[in-house]
């Protein structure tokens, strides 16, 4: 019995490797170690260097999230939700991802991001059920995957020095969730004096 993820073609497929300055870094950082904790014994420092390095290898291997998108799912590292629960998708890039990992982010929206790679895709979540608003997670190719899930760039406004273009502030469906949300709250406390 084959699997759905298996007998269904994949129409995007992303690894968020580490780059290859973050390899030097963990080779200067292993180096490092052994010379801190053995910086007498020549074999005892080459076997922690080793180790480290090893250690630090297996680490950015494994933690390393694949983003694939197929006929049902979108699936970010162990996350998956089926395609039928997303709504917009945007693509950003530049002043327009900053704004979306920091200011813009909302703290209950599932986050997945890699400081070494800027663009971003946000994905709106229309699940009732759900009480994440949107995901938002990190990826070297926006406008392929963004193409997948049929969504659209957002794009900084470059003559502004830097102030985002209304595009980027919340879509009217995030913005009905969010106002929601804060009803819910309301009626919750109940009239303040």
């Amino acid at each position: 019995m084959s699997t759905p993820s298996a007998s269904t073609p994949t129409s995007y497929t992303e690894k968020l490797r580490a780059p290859w300055w973050l390899w030097l870094v963990v080779a200067g950082i292993s180096i490092a170690i052994g010379l801190a904790l053995s910086p007498t014994n020549p074999v005892l420092c080459g076997i922690l260097i080793a180790v480290a390095f090893i250690i630090a290898v297996v680490l950015l291997t494994v933690s390393a999230p694949t983003i694939a998108v197929n006929e049902q799912t979108l699936s970010v590292g162990r996350a998956s939700i089926e395609r039928q629960f997303l709504g917009e998708v945007t693509g950003h890039r530049g002043e327009s991802a900053r704004y979306e990992r920091g200011r813009g982010l909302h703290g209950l929206a599932f986050m997945c991001f890699r400081g070494w790679v800027d663009p971003v895709v946000k994905v709106i979540i229309t699940d009732p059920r759900d009480e994440t608003p949107y995901w938002l997670f990190s990826t070297r190719r926006p406008e392929e995957l963004i193409a997948a899930l049929g969504g659209h760039m957002v794009h900084s406004d470059p003559d502004n020095a830097g102030v985002i273009t209304e595009a980027s502030e919340p879509s009217s469906l995030e913005r009905e969730r969010l106002q929601r949300i804060e009803d819910a709250k309301r009626e919750e406390t109940g009239p303040q004096a």
